[in-house]
């Protein structure tokens, strides 16, 4: 009997590991300032991706700060992500210290797209100072993750 049960376990153990590893790859990245993780999420029926992707972008240090601007960047080209409304503290999605991204990566990017990542330029003001900063994104492996059923 007790093999019995020590089989089933390890069986589902295995089973769990199968469906955690087959988990797509994120999109994670972290600077002095700033940190940065794109993931799946399960979609409700307002959504028309079955998976679609949010973002969450932490300022790491004390105090709150705002934000001016975000920008992705692909080789030479530069392209604005957000608008004063969203970037707006308290009023946007943005409340002095993490920003909620529902739109930049809504239909899920594909890695052959973005093979070696993407990389954001964040300016901020905080304390009367302007400051800017490049956050690099790159696809992070997941292991042991709760599947998106």
């Amino acid at each position: 009997m007790k093999k019995i049960c020590i089989g089933i376990v390890l069986s589902l153990i295995l089973v769990y590991a199968g469906i955690s590893f087959s988990q797509p790859p994120i999109l994670k990245g972290s600077s002095e300032n700033w940190s940065a993780v794109y993931k799946p999420r399960k979609g409700d029926e307002a959504d028309t991706e079955k998976y679609p992707w949010m973002g969450t972008i932490k300022w790491k240090k004390s105090g709150k700060v705002k934000l001016l601007k975000m920008e992705q960047i692909e080789g030479e080209k530069t392209y604005p992500l957000f608008d004063r409304e969203i970037l707006a503290v308290e009023a946007g999605n943005f409340n002095g210290k993490k920003l909620v991204d529902n739109e930049t990566y809504y239909n899920p990017p594909r890695k052959k797209d973005l093979e070696g990542g993407t990389t954001f330029k964040i300016t901020w003001e905080k304390d009367g100072e302007v400051a800017s900063e490049l956050l690099d994104l790159k696809w992070k492996r997941r292991m042991f993750v709760k599947p998106l059923i």
